[in-house]
C-alpha cells in the first residue's frame, strides 16, 4: 500500500519555508568539483592551505598583475642608475663634488625595492569554500577573512590605468564594517565568479 502524499508545488515551497524558519531544512546542493591547482597557485596559497579545516578547499587563487610590482621595480631602477652614477662620477681620490650621498641612497632604494618585492611575493588572497582569505607580511602576518555566509557585495573596481591593462581591485563587503580587499588582481572576474558558484553551492 502506498502511502506516499503528493504535495503541490505551492504547499511544498509553504513547507520548506516553515522549516526553514523552524532551522530544520537544508536545501539539497549540487556537487562541485575541486579544481585543481597550478604550481603557481600553490605556491601562492601554501600559508592559507595550511590553516583549512578539514572539508574546506581552495577554490580560486587570485594572482597579482605584473603592474603590481611596477613600484619595486622603479625603486631598483633608481638604486641601480645611482649607484652606476656615483661610479662613473666619483673622484680618484673618493670625494663626489656633486652629491656625496648618492652611493648609500642607492643602496636603500634597492633594500625598499626588494623588501616591497618580497612583501607581494608573499601576499595570498584566497577563495575558499568558506570564507575569503587575504594574508600580508613577511615576518609579522596579517590576515584579514571574511566568511562567504556574511559576504553582502562584490565588487570589481578599475581605474582608467588598471582598466588599459586589464586589471582591477576586488572589494568583499561583509556585514556592518567589514570587508576584505584584493588589489591589483589579473583575472578579477574568474575570482568573482569562483565565489558566486560557492554560494550558489
Amino acid at each position: 500500500m502506498n502511502n506516499r502524499v503528493e504535495l503541490s508545488d505551492e504547499e511544498l515551497m509553504q513547507f520548506r519555508m516553515f522549516q526553514e524558519q523552524m532551522g530544520g531544512y537544508r536545501p539539497v546542493r549540487k556537487n562541485i568539483e575541486i579544481p585543481k591547482l597550478t604550481a603557481k597557485e600553490l605556491c601562492k596559497s601554501s600559508y592559507v592551505r595550511k590553516t583549512l579545516s578539514a572539508d574546506e578547499f581552495v577554490a580560486k587563487v587570485a594572482l597579482l598583475h605584473p603592474f603590481a610590482y611596477f613600484g619595486a621595480f622603479a625603486l631598483f631602477v633608481l638604486g641601480v642608475g645611482l649607484l652606476y652614477f656615483k661610479f662613473i662620477t666619483d673622484l680618484p681620490d673618493g670625494t663626489n663634488p656633486h652629491f656625496p650621498y648618492k652611493g648609500g641612497f642607492g643602496w636603500f632604494c634597492i633594500f625598499i625595492a626588494f623588501i616591497k618585492y618580497l612583501k607581494l611575493s608573499m601576499t595570498e588572497m584566497i577563495v575558499t569554500n568558506k570564507r575569503v582569505i587575504c594574508k600580508t607580511g613577511i615576518i609579522a602576518v596579517n590576515t584579514e577573512e571574511l566568511k562567504n555566509s556574511r559576504i553582502e557585495s562584490v565588487e570589481i573596481k578599475q581605474t582608467l590605468w588598471q582598466r588599459l591593462w586589464r586589471y582591477a581591485d576586488i572589494y568583499f563587503t561583509g556585514t556592518g564594517v567589514s570587508f576584505v580587499l584584493f588589489t591589483n588582481i589579473r583575472d578579477a572576474r574568474m575570482v568573482k565568479s569562483a565565489l558566486e558558484n560557492i554560494l550558489d553551492y
